[in-house]
This record gives structure tokens, C-alpha cells and sequence, in this order.
């Protein structure tokens, strides 16, 4: 056998070693189900009640409630920033796309 056959043949994964969409599933689910055992293990040792001032507001709750509430909004800025970003982007994108079709049109 060639040196150059084998190496194609050796790289190349067996059957049930490449990554699959249900492998990734699986993987996310498990992430997710230590994920929630953490944040329920959280929620079980910060039970105390809390006073929280926002703006005009005033609510007393769960002092481990309260610190998810901040990191949830935290989490929708970022989302929020992140996608107007993104959105900037493909906007830059097209602009661009357009102009380099304007200044040289296609070859027939």
C-alpha cells in the first residue's frame, strides 16, 4: 500500500466518530441540565428576602431572585448591543457589495 494512500485512509474518522447534530444536542442538554442544578443550588442557599430600589420601584424578594433578575437584563443589553452591531455590519457589508458591483459590472 502507498504512503500517501494510507495516510488519506488514517485521517479519514470511522463510523460513529464525527460529530452529529444529536451528538451536539446531547451535549448542549447535559451543559444545560448542570447549568440549572447550579442556578437551583443558588436559588436554595440565598433564600433571604431583599429590598431592591429601581427608578421609582420598590420590591422585596428572594435575594437570589433578585441577582438573576440583574444578570438576565445584563444579559438582554449585551444581546441588544450585539445585535445592532451585527446588524452595522451587514448593512457595511451590502454598501460595499454594492459599490464594487456599480464600479466593475460583470465580464461576459
Amino acid at each position: 500500500m502507498d504512503a500517501s494512500n494510507q495516510d488519506a485512509t488514517e485521517s479519514k474518522p470511522l463510523p460513529g466518530e464525527s460529530q452529529t447534530r444529536l451528538s451536539g444536542a446531547w451535549t448542549a442538554l447535559v451543559i444545560g441540565i448542570v447549568a440549572l442544578v447550579v442556578i437551583l443550588i443558588f436559588i436554595l442557599q440565598n433564600l433571604q428576602t431583599v429590598e431592591v430600589y429601581f427608578l421609582f420601584f420598590r420590591w422585596q424578594l428572594p435575594l437570589a431572585v433578585a441577582l438573576l433578575f440583574a444578570m438576565v437584563l445584563g444579559a438582554v443589553v449585551v444581546l441588544a448591543f450585539g445585535a445592532v452591531r451585527i446588524l452595522q455590519l451587514r448593512l457595511v457589508a451590502r454598501r460595499a457589495r454594492r459599490q464594487s458591483a456599480q464600479i466593475s459590472p460583470p465580464a461576459e
